[in-house]
């Protein structure tokens, strides 16, 4: 899958492109959907998705917590679908916010060569969300375009949405968030260093940064899966803020420790699946406490 950041840098495409947009958080089911139907004879497969959530721009009061606010991570999630031969994630500003339905619809047309277009049934797009899928059909005519509408994506009588997944990791319930996104929660970020205090305790950690803006379920101890390039690596993670820990700057983090192996991880970006959730994040009188528990929370991982 080619990954392009611009309008500007698909016009090196000679396809026809039928393009499934979105803004795709989570990549869950309804989305997968979308990107199913943007398949037109002899025309390469796309997705458009945005690098920056519009009300973080348009309203950051309003910003929703967002399952995968890793740009990265989801491009990595779209390509494992293998539903697209091409991803134009677009950065959203204000000369994009600016746009009319018509006139993002123009530049489109005039980046690539386009087939058709797929957008879920409560898409919206231009300036004030102007548009929505009448004039998305109307102009699709027009244009000579196939425009599939696709209608939302339903589980157990309820639709399938990211502001629903994000309830239900709020809730802690990671099965049925699995079900709903079509495959398992994950948070996603490059290793950082940390104070090297694990290390010291006996227990190395790679210590992945949680962004503020992330949905994520409560803080706690977790068994994990992590995936660093093509391996495959089995853990404990503790996510939250560390209360045991005196720091000067209180920030969520993913503190993963992988029993019996050694290696440096740092730099590496680590895709790390929540499987079990173990114990709540608490804080210990000392140290050795501490050093106890995470003893005793590993050795759960045997049992």
């Amino acid at each position: 899958m080619k990954i392009f950041h611009s309008l500007d840098e698909v016009r090196v495409l000679k396809q026809p492109v039928h393009w499934a947009i979105g803004f795709f958080d989570g990549v869950h089911l309804g989305h997968v959907r979308v990107m199913h139907s943007a398949a037109t004879a002899g025309a390469l497969r796309g997705v458009i998705t945005f690098q920056q959530h519009p009300l973080a721009l348009l309203r950051p009061d309003a910003q929703p917590l967002l399952i995968t606010p890793c740009a990265q991570h989801k491009a990595q999630l779209i390509a494992e679908l293998g539903e697209a031969d091409v991803l134009l994630c677009l950065p959203f500003n204000d000369e994009l916010a600016k746009l009319t339905p018509v006139q993002f619809l123009d530049a489109l047309e005039e980046a690539c060569r386009v087939a058709g277009i797929s957008v879920g049934e409560n898409w919206r797009f231009g300036v004030g969300s102007t548009g929505n899928t009448e004039l998305l059909t109307r102009e699709g005519a027009r244009r000579g375009w196939r425009i599939c509408i696709c209608p939302l994506e339903r589980q157990q009588g309820e639709t399938v949405s990211s502001q629903r997944i994000r309830a239900t990791l709020a809730a802690g319930d990671l099965q049925l968030a699995a079900s709903l996104l079509g495959h398992p929660f994950n948070i996603a970020g490059t290793v950082e260093h940390g104070q090297h205090l694990a290390r010291r305790l006996g227990f190395s950690t790679a210590n992945v940064p949680v962004p503020p803006h992330g949905a994520l379920p409560p803080a706690g101890v977790y068994a994990i899966s992590a995936r660093v390039g093509n391996s495959r690596l089995s853990g404990i993670a503790n996510l939250g803020l560390r209360p045991s820990i005196a720091e000067q700057r209180k920030l969520p983090r993913l503190e993963v420790h992988f029993p019996n192996w050694q290696g440096d991880l740092y730099g590496s970006f680590l895709t790390v699946q929540l499987c079990r959730f173990i114990r709540p994040e608490q804080q210990f009188p000392s140290l050795d406490a501490l050093q106890n528990q995470v003893l005793a929370d590993i050795a759960s991982l045997y049992s």
